[in-house]
């Protein structure tokens, strides 16, 4: 796993840096005290170096959640076809069944095989529910970063929920929005994967900060990897992208936009806990330059808005559970 590129041109001796002499530094590897850092866009290029290198590689994902991604892009597909996908693996359909019986899913009855599970949910939803259970696995556990990670968990889950309710009410055919909701701060995720590794982590305070500005690009980057639809790929690279003289990537782009209102009102928002000792009052994910109301407007949601708020309200206590 690939580890921050040095600063160009520096080298430590002590506590002092000096131009490099002769030999450069081995790729990925950090020489440089974390606190010497000029400033946050240093940080921030040198992150970004990362997932611009032809050698990154993101985390590796079970094939069951990309076979499946294709085998739903197809037009015709059986049940069965997809029951041979998912039993592969008896650790994600255990989990599946238990998504799909809960509230969430209306779990009044029990869903006791894949097959229940389909007539219950459809394709798209059933593959929905297997990258639910997927980047739960493989993408939000970093040891060092733990309460960041179980915060994003439960910020990509909430949005991931929100962003389907907003999708349908606006009217939009977005059978992908469950999925970018799920996946849009995948940057965040392979950021600090990639840290995690190092000896010398960045100051968490400035760390944070860079991720901040350069999330958006590093999760483009791992979807294309992953060789997700051009469409996901394109709002997870730009989910912030929104202004009044640029038309968004996709709609799910202010979808997305409003999803992530609901979440920082419902105390399910990016930002960590104060506990965590994180505090970022920068974000870009703020609701800068007026996007929410952009989003709203673009969608058509001004007179639905109240109904959306108590259909996301009501996801956002299943998704908490009982207290």
């Amino acid at each position: 796993m690939p580890s921050i590129p040095p600063p160009a041109n520096k080298v430590v001796t002590g506590s002092r840096s000096q131009p490099r002499a002769t030999a450069p530094a081995a790729a990925h590897s950090i020489e440089v005290n974390p606190l010497e850092l000029a400033d946050t866009a240093e940080l921030q290029q040198r992150l970004l170096s990362i997932f611009r290198s032809p050698q990154y590689k993101p985390p590796v994902l079970p094939n069951i959640a990309l076979e499946l991604t294709d085998l739903s892009r197809k037009p015709h597909v059986s049940y069965d076809d997809v029951v041979k996908v998912v039993e592969k693996d008896p650790m994600i359909v255990a989990s599946v069944l238990k998504l799909a019986q809960s509230p969430l899913y209306g779990g009044r009855l029990p869903v006791q095989s894949l097959k229940d599970a389909l007539n219950r949910l459809g394709i798209n939803m059933l593959r929905d529910l297997v990258w639910q259970v997927v980047v739960n696995m493989r993408l939000f556990r970093v040891q060092k970063y733990t309460s960041v990670m179980e915060r994003l968990q439960t910020h990509a889950t909430f949005t991931a929920y929100a962003a389907r309710i907003v999708a349908s009410r606006a009217g939009i055919a977005a059978e992908h929005a469950f999925l970018c909701g799920l996946l849009h701060d995948i940057g965040w995720c392979g950021t600090l994967i990639a840290v995690s590794e190092d000896r010398n982590p960045p100051d968490p305070k400035a760390l944070f900060a860079a991720i901040d500005r350069m999330h958006m690009e590093a999760g483009g980057a791992m979807a294309k990897l992953w060789a997700l639809s051009p469409e996901i790929c394109a709002v997870i690279g730009h989910h912030h992208d929104l202004s009044k003289d640029t038309r968004p990537v996709s709609a799910l782009v202010p979808v997305l936009i409003v999803a992530e209102r609901f979440a920082d009102e419902l105390d399910f928002g990016i930002e960590a806990k104060p506990q965590d000792g994180i505090v970022r009052n920068d974000r870009i994910d703020a609701n800068l330059d007026g996007r929410f109301e952009m989003a709203v407007s673009l969608l058509k949601l001004d007179s639905k808005l109240d109904s959306i708020r108590e259909s996301v309200m009501e996801a956002a206590e299943k998704i908490r559970g009982p207290e």
